[in-house]
């Protein structure tokens, strides 16, 4: 019975990974120095909305709401990933701030947010280049970790704990266009 259990928990898993390895991201959870650092680098305000891509498990908007006050939004293609992120949403009680819903990143409305947080392969962000660019609004803030957006020029470059870039960009006229 115990190796029937097993085979099937097993099995699930091997599926569940194949599964992840289509998506454009892999799930890395960030740490919680690095997570902050991104808010920060962004200038964060209350009642500023967050919106972060492939957001995982939540935690960046749980800190989002939680430590600077802004109201965030998460997107998240796993079923699973959206129910953790909800529950540590109310765990954190900051659901009248955050939510996670389930939803394809390449296809979310991000045009009232005030800053976007990315930590996605070097494809998902030249994917999602086009669409920052026609829906943010000038003064938006996009951060990405890691990997930076093609042909675009950031306003600051910070560090994550692990020393791995983390890149803000400011939307503006000629963001996007060129490079400054």
């Amino acid at each position: 019975m115990a190796w029937t259990i097993g085979l099937v928990v097993g099995g699930i898993t091997v599926l569940w990974i194949a599964w992840n390895l289509t998506l454009d991201a892999l799930w890395q959870p960030t740490d919680r120095v690095t997570l902050r650092r991104f808010l920060f680098l962004a200038e964060v305000q209350p009642g500023e909305h967050v919106v972060d891509l492939g957001c995982g498990d939540g935690r960046i908007v749980v800190a989002a709401a939680k430590e600077f006050g802004a109201r965030a939004t998460g997107i998240e293609i796993d079923p699973f990933r959206v129910l953790v992120a909800n529950v540590w949403i109310r765990l954190a009680r900051v659901a009248g701030r955050a939510r996670v819903r389930r939803g394809n990143m390449y296809e979310a409305d991000v045009s009232d947010a005030d800053v976007v947080v990315l930590f996605l392969s070097s494809t998902a962000n030249f994917r999602l280049q086009e669409r920052l660019r026609r829906q943010l609004r000038p003064g938006a803030r996009v951060v990405s970790y890691y990997h930076p957006m093609w042909g675009w020029q950031p306003d600051v470059v910070g560090e994550a704990r692990g020393g791995h870039p983390i890149y803000v960009y400011r939307m503006g006229e000629d963001l996007g266009r060129v490079a400054r």
